[in-house]
């Protein structure tokens, strides 16, 4: 897992830095913090109409074998939250499209009720990146260090997990309350 973990970050900090940079050269300081949004206008080159083509339906090609994948993931969540004990989702036919329509509603009302994606993004930042960086590693390795002896924590290390939950809680707080603050302004 240890090689797949860095394979995966290196390909992630390779296509993400080719974006940057690709987005930085062809728009320059014009470079919009969303890059498909520079792709609404004539670019100034050959075949710029083509080339806004070929992104949009490239990413469009992306949200649709990305999301069978999201959603699976979301799917399975869930029924292991809401039914907790029940037999395998792959068991239960008519639960699994119940779940998935259900779920599809509430993304589709979701998708509608927000008028702008980076309200979703704000939001998502303050809470679940948030979350998975700092709340959730302090809290497994504290919940951890209790359990196994073999794996127990020095007091700096304990020290050092309390401080970063303490701070993640904060700054999620700081960053809902400031989405929210400038959502109604």
């Amino acid at each position: 897992m240890n090689q797949v973990g860095r394979i995966t970050t290196a390909l992630c900090v390779v296509v993400y830095a080719s974006t940057a940079i690709s987005g930085y050269l062809l728009f320059g300081k014009d470079t919009e913090g969303d890059v498909l949004t520079n792709f609404d206008r004539n670019l100034g080159i050959c075949f710029s109409t083509a080339l806004n083509y070929i992104v949009w339906v490239d990413y469009i090609l992306h949200l649709v074998l990305v999301f069978p994948v999201i959603h699976f993931s979301l799917r399975q969540t869930v029924d292991n939250l809401v039914f907790e004990g029940s037999a395998p989702l792959t068991e239960s036919r008519k639960r699994s499209l119940a779940l998935t329509e259900i779920l599809l509603v509430l993304i589709y009302i979701g998708s509608t009720m927000i008028p702008n994606i980076w309200t979703a993004f704000k939001f998502t930042g303050a809470t679940t990146v948030v979350s998975l960086g700092f709340t959730f590693p302090a809290l497994i390795a504290l919940k951890i260090s209790q359990q196994e002896e073999s794996m127990s924590l020095s007091r700096v290390e304990k020290f050092l997990s309390w401080l970063m939950l303490i701070l993640a809680v904060i700054v999620s707080i700081a960053g809902i309350i400031g989405n929210i603050y400038t959502k109604l302004q």
